[in-house]
């Protein structure tokens, strides 16, 4: 694929917790040209704040050019979603359709315009989200891909509306012309509705995360002076943590410090609290994507500790081949996706399990673990992956469309 133009419609700023969209569009944007537009709110962020710094996009438009290749895009506020609001279902599932309905109006519109400013025709519709149905057709792209990087309908705040999601994702796969899935739980689902559906796992910046390893690599101060042993965890931190898991793991090993580094998105709660007000608990906040390996190198046991419920079922998380790629060894609880990886990871069933698997990792620093650690990284890296997904899309950017 060269000299395409991708409209991204983005489900997160460019500038947020670098993760799966980025590391994609980056990697496209070498040999084509990627239009990112970042959504009216970041789901990471708080509502309040996004509609302010949003707002001003109504009236103007931002084009920034972020790097060769790339204009990221803000657009405008959204709406926020009426999903918690205490209404019976019917009268629930018709506000937030209207809702999505407003926000795809507003945000089409501002699209079209932008595309006209940039004087792009037919580009290739990049989407990652059911919310996102009344997009296709509507800026005369050439193909259309939905890149489902989670099973968005069961994440724990869409509960109350999470049928109604489902709808507009099978609709969604019905219109466009080829799906990509993270998870081959994903991929089971989606096949039988399209079936120009493909599974390609989320993979890793290698040679970024493989500098955990590096002598040179320092590490940070506000890790670094920590006491060490170090078990450590870093991405998103929200509803998906296993609270009282992670504090048992605290209580089990006090001389240990357990050092989670990441945005903390959890809203308040005894659960919460309680972990914040452990002694040997330290919540480091987010870091940049590439001072991540510096705070790798200083973990002795990296931890994936997701409760097994809800999206979590059906995840490859991002972590994996990070952590892999920076040689340390791993404890996860049993997600489905990762039992493939138990010759590189440890797994627990129980939280006893978890525990006392933290304890055989801690002394895991054989030079064979960690260079099979590393082997299976270096075979999952994004570049493999784009390659993967090229190998979808050139066909069907050749086919005659007449």
């Amino acid at each position: 694929m060269d000299g395409e133009t991708i409209l991204c419609i983005s489900p997160r700023r460019w500038d947020s917790l670098w993760r799966e969209t980025q590391q994609i569009m980056s990697r496209i944007a070498v040999r084509n040209r990627v239009i990112y537009f970042e959504p009216g709110r970041d789901p990471d962020e708080p509502i309040l704040p996004e509609f302010k710094r949003n707002f001003p996009n109504f009236f103007r438009m931002q084009i920034k050019k972020v790097h060769e290749n790339i204009y990221v895009i803000p657009t405008p506020s959204n709406l926020p979603h009426t999903r918690r609001l205490p209404l019976p279902r019917s009268v629930l599932w018709a506000t937030m359709l209207m809702v999505i309905k407003i926000n795809a109006w507003i945000e089409i519109r501002y699209i079209q315009n932008a595309l006209k400013a940039l004087r792009v025709n037919t580009p290739i519709l990049w989407l990652s989200s059911p919310y996102k149905i009344d997009f296709v057709g509507k800026f005369g792209e050439k193909l259309v891909c939905y890149h489902n990087y989670d099973e968005f309908a069961n994440f724990i705040p869409n509960s109350p509306i999470r049928e109604l999601i489902q709808r507009l994702d099978i609709e969604l796969c019905r219109q466009v012309d080829v799906i990509f899935t993270t998870s081959h739980s994903q991929w089971e689902y989606r096949k039988s509705i399209n079936p120009n559906t493909y599974c390609v796992p989320n993979g890793v910046d290698y040679d970024l995360f493989n500098q955990a390893l590096n002598p040179s690599t320092s590490i940070p101060r506000d890790i670094g002076g920590l006491k060490k042993p170090i078990i450590g965890f870093i991405g998103w931190i929200g509803y998906q943590m296993d609270l009282d898991l992670l504090a048992s793991v605290a209580e089990a090993y006090p001389d240990c410090s357990l050092v989670l580094v990441g945005p903390d998105t959890i809203q308040g709660g005894a659960k919460h609290q309680r972990l914040k007000e452990m002694p040997n608990v330290h919540f480091l906040g987010r870091k940049e994507v590439e001072n991540l390996p510096q705070y790798l190198k200083a973990m002795d046991v990296a931890l994936i500790p997701y409760l097994l419920e809800g999206y979590v079922l059906t995840a490859y998380p991002l972590k994996l081949h990070e952590y892999l790629a920076a040689g340390r060894a791993i404890v996860s609880t049993a997600m489905p996706e990762l039992r493939a990886f138990n010759h590189v990871i440890r797994i627990a069933e129980t939280q006893a399990e978890f525990i006392s698997k933290i304890r055989e990792a801690l002394h895991d620093h054989r030079i064979e673990g960690i260079a099979e650690r590393v082997t299976v990284a270096r075979e999952n890296t994004w570049d493999n992956r784009l390659a993967e997904m090229y190998g979808v899309l050139d066909p069907l950017l050749s086919k005659d469309p007449n």
